[in-house]
């Protein structure tokens, strides 16, 4: 090939005319530029939102309870309906920014320890049903109980328990991303995580627990702080598991560390787990649905162009992901004999 070549009289060609205007770099947004503000910020706007939501939900109730005619009343529910669901949209999209401006933050393993920590504090405060948990396994269910009953008096201790939740979960996640070395080796993290949350939920511990204890379930899953009533049906999530919330932050941090995309792995998991009500639909009596699945699908198609194996990387993950499916059937079975 030819071209023109420059000498050294004429200088390098440029693409562009003299008199152009250099292209300034595209500024980065402010949750962006400051995580730590931007974290606070939709703490509370997660409590607000929350807060008031509740009170327009219950009022729209009550006046569809009120002396109206069927149409109205029809009208009426199906208003509620609609609250109750883009409400619970809104805190869903205002918790998974939390938890992406948590990961965004600058911060050595030995601090995310200390806030893990502090959390764990935080979190049984206003959640004090888990020292009624912890009393019963130590051995001393009385103990457990009449503590968990003398916290039990401050108020807003769903939110506030929600809330602490989300942001230790978080600081997990980010800790355990770290043994991810490579961007790519969220493939395999994500297909076992996927594998052994359908196990557990539907035939393991998380299966076992939600029918004998379902409370301990939901102490440990951020609830729907806006719930429609009794006689009222909206397509939404009435909880979501530390777990999910752990995980989400790990795929989050992974994909901070080693540039990948971050924000575009925060709205797939948005949109994945505002249709993920309609499983619900499908399997009406089942009394969980495992979130990871979810989760990690979204995470790896928004990242699918830096999943990039060589050829001896690609053998041993097929090696070792026949072998996950192998000890997933032999433990299947197990668990149904």
């Amino acid at each position: 090939m030819t071209g023109n070549r420059p000498t050294p009289q004429e200088g390098r060609v440029s693409a562009t005319p003299d008199n152009a205007k250099p292209q300034e770099p595209r500024r980065a947004a402010w949750s962006s530029r400051k995580p730590a503000h931007a974290a606070l910020f939709y703490v509370g706007c997660y409590l607000t939102v929350s807060l008031i939501g509740g009170q327009v939900v219950a009022w729209l109730a009550r006046s569809a309870t009120g002396q109206y005619g069927v149409g109205t009343g029809t009208i009426m529910l199906n208003g509620v309906s609609a609250a109750v669901t883009l409400i619970g949209a809104a805190v869903l999209l205002i918790s998974l920014l939390l938890v992406l401006s948590i990961c965004r933050l600058q911060m050595s393993p030995g601090r995310e320890t200390i806030w893990i920590a502090a959390m764990l504090v935080v979190f049984a405060a206003v959640r004090p049903a888990v020292f009624a948990f912890v009393g019963k396994w130590m051995g001393h269910p009385v103990a457990g109980k009449h503590l968990a009953e003398t916290l039990s008096v401050m108020p807003g201790q769903l939110l506030l328990g929600n809330t602490a939740l989300i942001v230790w979960a978080s600081f997990l996640g980010r800790l355990v991303s770290r043994i991810i070395r490579e961007g790519k080796l969220i493939l395999p993290v994500a297909v076992v995580a996927c594998i052994a949350d359908i196990i557990t939920v539907f035939w393991g511990i998380v299966a076992h627990v939600s029918k004998t204890s379902p409370e301990v379930v939901e102490t440990f899953s951020a609830v729907a702080p806006v719930v429609p009533p009794p006689n009222v049906s909206a397509p939404i999530l009435s909880a979501v598991g530390i777990g999910d919330f752990l995980f989400y932050a790990l795929f989050l941090a992974v994909a901070l560390r080693h540039a990948m995309r971050p924000t575009a792995t925060m709205w797939a998991t948005f949109a994945v787990m505002l249709v993920a009500p309609i499983a619900f639909y499908l399997y009406p009596s089942a009394t969980g649905m495992p979130g990871l699945p979810l989760i990690g699908a979204a995470a790896l198609w928004a990242n699918w162009r830096f999943l990039r194996f060589t050829a001896e990387e690609k053998q041993a993950l097929s090696l070792a992901g026949m072998l996950v499916l192998l000890a997933a059937f032999v433990l299947w079975m197990a668990l149904h004999r």
